[in-house]
């Protein structure tokens, strides 16, 4: 298929409509107008795109010079299992390795061995505050 990635914003309501087919709206409860803010903030972000459509994106919070978390990886659900994400996640580690940072990924456990596929390990638990 013919995908493009592209750095940067994509349109709000694209965004929203990404996060919406994966559920994703429902479960953090954002505004457009937040989850805009949200990816504007954030250090890196790659989008990818089938024509003009946004079919996936991933993002990076940084303080650009230690660390750096992978997160907001989506894939919409009519693209996946077509690498996609794995570019994504590629994408954003080799930024990350251009400014020597210290990566980490935050996933739910049933995403554990798609990301070891990729090359993570598991190395910490990571904790919620659910109040």
């Amino acid at each position: 298929m013919d995908f493009h990635y592209s750095s940067g914003l994509s349109s709000c309501d694209d965004l929203f409509e990404l996060y919406d087919s994966v559920d994703w709206n429902r479960y953090l409860q954002l505004s457009k107008e937040e989850l805009e803010k949200a990816v504007v903030q954030s250090w890196y972000v790659i989008n990818a795109y089938k024509k003009e459509k946004l079919i996936g994106t991933g993002r990076v919070i940084s303080d650009g010079v230690i660390n750096a978390c992978i997160c907001g990886i989506v894939v919409h659900p009519s693209y996946q299992k077509q690498g996609i994400g794995s570019e994504i996640v590629r994408r954003l580690v080799d930024k990350c390795r251009e400014g020597n940072l210290h990566i980490q990924l935050f996933c739910s456990e049933d995403n554990i061995a798609y990301y070891k596929k990729l090359g993570f390990e598991v190395f910490a638990v990571g904790m919620m505050d659910r109040r």
